[in-house]
């Protein structure tokens, strides 16, 4: 089973928030659940934004072969201006 794109989880964080305004709070623990995955994914990609830099800008010179790596959005990472 794949993991779930960014879209994906901003899309089911959406419509959470349209179900606890129309049925009450009682779905406020997947709600904040899904922020959390949207929180960890955006410090996925700064973490990896770093250390590529830090990996590049320390003598290598081989680079980086690194162009997206299986745990990152494509469109996440675009959203942040990385790789």
């Amino acid at each position: 089973m794949q993991e779930p794109t960014l879209d994906e989880i901003i899309t089911a964080r959406n419509e959470c928030a349209k179900i606890i305004a129309t049925h009450g709070e009682q779905f406020l623990p997947i709600f904040e659940r899904l922020e959390e995955e949207i929180e960890l994914r955006k410090k996925r990609v700064e973490s990896l934004n770093r250390a590529i830099q830090i990996g590049t800008q320390n003598g290598t010179h081989f680079g980086t072969h690194l162009k997206t790596p299986n745990f990152i959005d494509t469109k996440l990472s675009n959203e942040f201006n990385c790789l």
